[in-house]
């Protein structure tokens, strides 16, 4: 349990073997606060924003009400992660959570921060195979369990495809393979079918008009989210959505497809190929060659290597494709969507879906819905090792709306470039995840082209992205809240580059959480307008950076630790020298652990000589324009911290190892302090 220990002492942030000074509680006992009274907790009859609606994070209000418990929640979340990110088995609490594969593992953890309750003590899944011809056996189950025959059915009206004894044929076609490839095939195939039957569970309260319109729909998240439109059908079907047997169900599939990656590259170039119709879709098997792929109809796509480029629909669900999983065992591969609204590259979209490549340098560009997007469903991307390129429009890169979407790249110099709603985004009922474990990596969520401008600034786009979760808000309209999801971003190694426009880099809106972490390396960011730790209108904001000498500017305003209206945000730096611009900020902006409305904020930056050049309000700053009952039940209380090193700050506020209190009307608590040693304890979880 090594690295547990280490989190637990980055959660306590001490400068030193000797006991330290809490700041953090002598900071609040300044202002007869603690852990049990400094965060949101509403009375009854204020109903602010009405009662909870049935898309609120289980864990939510609790966290809100008791915000010294977020530090150690998020980071117990991410070690989770983690584990299966580095897959060091030693770090496994029992021993059949050491039998979980990494992808499996990241798709059942995204599912219990959910809330659904699935995985608890781990798990193990290899599907049994028959003792003789596995695969045919494979197939003629997947027939025969749908009442479908291998007889004289035409799948497709195609010569090659047209056979009168389809069961012979379909022999003949398997028979050059050997046994161990064969067996392998057949354990995939049949994960498939019982995934398909875990999406069908979490569909059962679904019309078949219902899904017709969620699938064909493509601005559905994009009108909801701030209330433009009430969409009565989507509202609806996400309360019905069983997302319990749709995590479940990836999980599984995820389990058995993953334990056969070694075998697969066993068979790098080799000659093998075959294409074999099913109820499910087509099964699909390419050699080693150069390939062209258009692969929209296929459940199971195998290419053993290759420089090969894939058109269109690949590892994407649809009507009438449940499950979807491509493999691509070896070679510089480009993945390429040029469609509007037609999911790809790994797009769960009312269904399940998996795309794995295991080696080479790739390129993947979509449009929407692509690159680990699940969208009532499950959908994943998993590129192992090369330096990969990611280009999207949105909602993709990591991207769940009513389900779970991942991307994780294990290894290389990646580069992800997309606009909006992406890169670690989470709307109602779900939960985004981008992962990177190793490589110097850079994000763009563009702000050059100005296409998805929003009510901030006309000036930037309104990202999305980055580490952010978000749901619909409708306190000022039609009152159908559909409280956020959650969106992360963790990047454990490497010098990398974050950029985005508004709401991105550990942002969170309406009942959403967005993290962003960063474990190591000289990094660099750069956010517009809520960024960089940042919370609005009840939602939760966490940004952790774990070592390094970075360079962050905040473009305009309200970031760096800032939480507005009911909201909790933390920008927690835990070494390096630092240092913090704001290059277009003026004096009305809020920074630095600025809380306002009711809101708590933190940053802290330990150790590491760190320069500060903030505008306007900053470094423990709170304000409120509420009265009465919320002064006790909701104050702002806005915290800033550097302990250790020699500090600069370019502001009259603030100076090295200096203490400042901020003091004005009762429930506005300010405070900072610059101090050579110390310790912050946040409350566990």
């Amino acid at each position: 349990m090594k690295f547990r220990a280490t989190l637990l002492l980055l959660l306590l942030f001490t400068t030193g073997a000797v006991a330290q000074d809490d700041l953090l509680n002598s900071a609040l006992k300044r202002f007869n606060r603690d852990s049990s009274n400094v965060g949101y907790r509403p009375h009854p009859a204020w109903n602010p924003t009405g009662p909870a609606d049935p898309y609120r994070l289980p864990w939510f209000d609790a966290l809100l009400a008791r915000p010294l418990k977020i530090p150690s929640f998020t980071r117990e979340m991410l070690w989770r992660y983690r584990m299966w990110m580095l897959g060091d088995s030693s770090n496994f609490p029992r021993p059949l959570l050491a039998q979980v594969r990494p992808l499996a593992g990241l798709i059942f953890n995204s599912g219990r921060n959910l809330g659904y309750n699935i995985g608890r003590y781990g798990f193990d899944y290899t599907p049994e195979t028959a003792k003789e011809q596995p695969l045919l056996h494979a197939i003629e189950r997947l027939y025969r369990e749908r009442s479908q025959d291998l007889g004289n059915l035409i799948v497709y009206p195609l010569p090659t495809q047209h056979w009168t004894d389809r069961e012979q044929e379909f022999a003949r076609l398997i028979a050059p393979l050997p046994e161990d490839l064969q067996r392998s095939i057949a354990r995939i195939v049949t994960a498939i079918a019982e995934a398909a039957s875990w999406r069908n569970r979490s569909l059962a309260r679904i019309s078949s008009a219902q899904f017709a319109h969620i699938f064909s729909s493509t601005t559905l998240e994009e009108s909801q989210c701030d209330a433009h439109t009430f969409d009565q059908i989507v509202y609806d079907a996400a309360v019905a959505f069983d997302g319990h047997s749709a995590s479940w169900g990836a999980t599984m599939l995820a389990q058995a497809v993953e334990k056969e990656f070694d075998l697969l590259r066993r068979y790098a170039g080799a000659k093998y190929a075959f294409d074999i119709p099913t109820p499910l879709g087509r099964l699909l098997l390419r050699d080693g060659d150069n390939n062209a792929h258009y692969a929209q109809d296929c459940a199971l796509l195998i290419d053993l290597g290759g420089d090969d480029v894939y058109y269109g629909a690949v590892a994407a669900t649809s009507p009438t494709l449940p499950v979807s999983v491509c493999i691509d065992v070896d070679g510089d591969d480009r993945y390429i969507n040029e469609h509007a609204g037609i999911p790809s590259q790994g797009a769960g979209v009312l269904g399940i879906a998996l795309l794995a490549d295991l080696q080479g340098n790739d390129s993947y560009s979509s449009r929407t819905f692509s690159q680990g997007c699940g969208r009532f469903g499950v959908g994943v991307l998993y590129d192992t090792e090369g330096d990969d390129r990611y280009a999207s429009l949105g909602f993709s890169q990591g991207a769940g709306l009513y389900g779970i979407g991942v991307l994780f790249d294990r290894s290389g110099d990646d580069a992800y470039h997309t606009v909006y709603y992406a890169q670690g985004y989470g709307f109602s009922k779900g939960l985004g995840l981008l992962a990177d474990a190793r490589g110097n990596d850079k994000y763009i969520a563009d702000d050059t082209d100005l296409i998805h401008t929003g009510d901030e600034t006309p000036l930037h786009n309104e990202s999305d992205a980055q580490g952010f979760g978000s749901g619909r808000r409708a306190d000022h309209t039609d009152g159908h809240d559909m409280s956020g999801g959650i969106g992360i971003l963790t990047d454990l190694e490497g010098d990398d580059e974050y950029s985005a426009g508004v709401f991105a880099q550990a942002s969170g809106y309406w009942y959403g959480m967005g993290v962003l972490h960063d474990a190591a390396g000289n990094d660099k960011y750069r956010g517009v307008f809520f960024n960089l730790g940042a919370a609005a209108h009840y939602a939760i904001g966490v940004l952790l950076e774990d070592g390094g000498d970075d360079e962050s500017d905040l473009v305009m305003t309200l970031g760096f630790g800032t939480a507005h209206d009911c909201s909790a945000a933390f920008y927690i730096d835990a070494g390096g020298n630092d240092r913090y611009t704001m290059s277009r900020g003026d004096e009305r902006a809020c920074s630095f652990g600025s809380a306002l409305n009711s809101s708590f904020a933190l940053f802290a930056n330990i150790r590491g000589d760190d320069s500060y050049a903030p505008v306007g309000n900053a470094f423990g700053y709170a304000t409120m324009r509420r009265g009465g009952e919320w002064r006790e039940y909701a104050p702002s209380t806005g915290l800033f911290f550097d302990i250790g090193g020699k500090d600069t700050y370019k502001h009259t506020r603030a100076a090295d190892n200096s203490e400042w209190i901020q003091t004005e009307s009762p429930g506005q608590h300010g405070y900072g302090v610059d101090a050579p040693a110390g310790m912050i304890r946040f409350e566990q979880e």
